[in-house]
């Protein structure tokens, strides 16, 4: 009975996991989630950089970097940088460092810092920096 219970709820919170998440693709220069185009974007730096603009200009809304602190085998010290233009927001953080553009672009949807549309919460977009930014650039001392 207890294993027949257990697998129920592991099902239904795999199905309801999939059936609420969104399809992300960067393809062709343009962002699509769930097969809708809402963003431009361009690849630079060999893949280290992405950055996004609107669909309707090229007005940039953010430009993300995989940062490596300068040691290109010491991967520990890795992270990513986002810069928010409109705003004026940077946000740096190690957590999301070994993640790929696909999971950042789909971390703003999550976090309603973007919208289906491409557009840029500003409310959320603070809340969203308070959460993830660790200020990385400040605190590290370089010789």
């Amino acid at each position: 009975m207890n294993k027949k219970l257990l697998l129920s709820i592991a099902f239904t919170i795999l199905i309801s996991s999939l059936g609420f998440s969104q399809k992300i693709k960067l393809k062709k220069g343009k962002v699509l989630v769930d097969g809708k185009e809402i963003l431009n974007y361009e690849k630079r730096g060999l893949g280290t950089e992405l950055i996004l603009y609107s669909l309707d200009s090229k007005d940039e809304i953010v430009n993300m970097f995989q940062e490596n602190s300068g040691t290109h085998s010491y991967l520990d010290d890795d992270y990513k940088k986002m810069f928010f233009t409109k705003d004026e927001i940077w946000v740096e953080s190690s957590r999301v460092s070994n993640r790929g553009w696909k999971y950042m672009i789909k971390l703003l949807l999550e976090n309603n810092v973007l919208d289906n549309e491409g557009n840029i919460n500003s409310k959320n977009l603070k809340k969203f920096a308070k959460k993830y930014d660790e200020n990385i650039t400040n605190r590290t001392v370089r010789f």
